[in-house]
């Protein structure tokens, strides 16, 4: 028996948690090195002879005695209970208790093995704040937020799904993906998810079919949801996209109307201009070339908008080119047209970025403007490419006539365009948004003597990265 107890006592000092023995009066008899840890106690001779409920919180001595009479009198096992305990030092802890009847040197004890789940408690508030703080915030978001498991159903949704369906949350628990649209566009709704789980991302508009039965335009974006090597289902945002189809229906429209009137009224002009030069010796040729010149710089003033217009109508469209390949083309061809002008390119043999197609119309618009605005006996333009920064840098610089500042101020602030302070023109406009379709930036420097500076940044590809 002797060696029976030792071994226990061996056991349970050694225990990484706090065991207790008490007698039946609740008086500590004995306590491993955790227990003293737990309670701030140096050592056994301070532990042994006190109560166990000096240390148990005010709040809970009911339920430790409550305990101590089933374990002693009734010989039934307790707990786990929850409960606190105070510390000789420091600060209250949260504790569960498992205790059990006993026998120690012949007599009745009880005996309590302790968690101490006090960081447990702690780290358990700190990510249900966490898990409140996220769940507001996408709350507040009106974009819809929502995830779908690896069968296709939603799994999470913000309030914004509710608000925008019209249905209870019960009922966008039984209701299939594929059923808040259209039916015209339920397949492709399938298809999307699809795309998504293989792909790894996909972008669809589609619209949307209230519960009251209101049709809404929506691009929903979507994304595979991965956990280590597991695919866990998808998350994606849906936008309401009304306003923006609104603003693509006008903008065609317009450029419809400009295209089929505006046009062709100026080429009649034109026309008749002509008509009456030739049937007129009297005609006057200054005037006539000041109506020409006029119409051309209407023209111009049409295919800028018109640029402009597909631009913006177009979907996200950029890919990966070789920036130095198409620069050296561009100077090549404007080589050509004007001999006596020094270009230059002072660059990589090539530099990679992502843009859209139409980087290169503006680049042509850009070069061609530094040229044929150039008054220099010795027209320069010069280009210098920064493959070293990400994004990549291109420098464009000519030795022309500085350009004015209303030219181009609106660019850095739309808020300056007015009716008296505007652009000539919309070819910088034009190159502007093809740099900022390819989510780079455009910038030109200001300088107080002859010579342009002009500034665009593209992104690099991922895989191109200085690390």
């Amino acid at each position: 028996m002797e060696e029976s107890e030792r071994r226990y006592q061996e056991l349970i000092q050694t225990s990484p948690a706090p065991i207790n023995l008490f007698n039946t009066s609740g008086e500590i008899i004995w306590g491993n090195d955790a227990v003293l840890a737990l309670l701030g106690i140096d050592s056994q001779q301070e532990l042994i002879g006190r109560s166990i409920f000096e240390f148990v919180h005010s709040d809970d001595q009911y339920t430790a005695e409550s305990e101590l009479m089933e374990v002693i009198n009734e010989k039934q096992s307790s707990g786990p209970t929850l409960m606190r305990l105070t510390p000789v030092e420091g600060q209250d802890r949260t504790i569960r208790v498992a205790t059990a009847p006993g026998q120690y040197q012949g007599d009745d004890i009880g005996q309590a093995v302790v968690i101490d789940i006090t960081e447990l408690n702690q780290t358990r508030a700190e990510l249900k704040q966490e898990r409140e703080f996220i769940e507001t915030a996408l709350n507040t978001i009106e974009d819809v937020f929502y995830v779908i498991d690896t069968a296709g159903n939603l799994e999470q949704w913000n309030d914004a799904l509710i608000e925008v369906s019209g249905y209870t949350p019960e009922e966008v628990q039984t209701i299939d993906v594929e059923d808040f649209f259209i039916e015209e566009h339920t397949d492709r709704v399938s298809e999307s998810i699809s795309r998504a789980f293989v792909d790894g991302s996909d972008t669809i508009e589609a619209l949307v079919q209230t519960k009251s039965g209101e049709q809404i335009p929506y691009e929903f974006r979507k994304q595979r949801l991965v956990k280590g090597y597991s695919v866990m289902g998808l998350v994606g945002i849906g936008r309401n996209i009304s306003q923006q189809k609104s603003w693509e229906q006008h903008l065609k429209a317009v450029d419809h109307l400009l295209q089929h009137q505006f046009r062709n009224q100026l080429n009649i002009i034109r026309g008749n201009v002509d008509l009456l030069a030739a049937q007129s010796a009297d005609a006057d040729g200054q005037q006539i070339t000041a109506i020409h010149e006029s119409v051309d710089k209407m023209l111009s003033i049409f295919n800028g908008h018109k640029n402009i217009t597909t631009q913006i109508l177009r979907k996200d469209n950029r890919k990966q080119m070789d920036i130095v390949a198409i620069i050296d083309e561009l100077l090549a061809e404007f080589q050509e047209r004007y001999p006596h002008a020094e270009l230059s390119l002072s660059s990589p043999d090539s530099v990679l970025v992502i843009a859209v197609p139409y980087i290169e119309q503006a680049l042509h618009e850009l070069i061609w403007n530094a040229l044929k605005h150039n008054t220099a006996e010795s027209p320069e333009v010069t280009i210098t490419i920064d493959a070293e920064t990400t994004p990549r840098k291109i420098y464009l610089t000519d030795n022309g006539p500085l350009i004015s500042r209303h030219e181009y101020a609106f660019i850095e602030n739309p808020e300056t365009l007015d009716s008296t302070s505007h652009p000539t023109g919309l070819g910088l406009w034009a190159a502007n948004i093809a740099v900022m379709s390819s989510r780079g930036s455009f910038t030109i420097e200001e300088s107080t003597k002859n010579g342009n500076k002009i500034i665009i940044e593209l992104p690099a590809p991922v895989n191109s990265w200085k690390e």
